[in-house]
């Protein structure tokens, strides 16, 4: 027979960790999200947008369903592939391990149709 374990033996898991898990995942999904929204609104095909790119349809693909992480350089990509401009602003305070979502709304990345 196993021995039963008590749950107050079970150790807690680091909140700081939970928190950056947490954090990575709603950066995820914002990317995936605006990645998905920039296509569509510029009428574009998954295939299309790739070319664009110089990328694959299946790398997209990743994009959209949440398999890749954003970068900067990626969502510069992306910006200029369906002709919009990407502009991130730091004020005083650094900004650090922010969502892509939470930036837009505090004012700090802004998507935007080129000049």
């Amino acid at each position: 027979m196993t021995e039963r374990t008590n749950w107050k033996s079970v150790p807690r898991p680091d909140a700081g960790r939970v928190r950056d898990v947490v954090e990575d995942e709603a950066r995820i999904t914002a990317f995936r999200e605006l990645v998905y929204q920039l296509r569509v609104d510029a009428g574009l095909t998954q295939v299309e947008l790739a070319r664009r790119m110089g990328t694959t349809q299946s790398a997209i693909a990743r994009m959209e369903n949440g398999g890749t992480r954003p970068t900067l350089e990626t969502l510069e990509r992306v910006a200029g592939a369906v002709d919009q401009e990407l502009a991130v602003v730091v004020g005083t305070r650094l900004i650090e391990n922010r969502s892509i979502a939470k930036m837009v709304r505090s004012g700090h990345a802004v998507v935007r149709k080129a000049s």
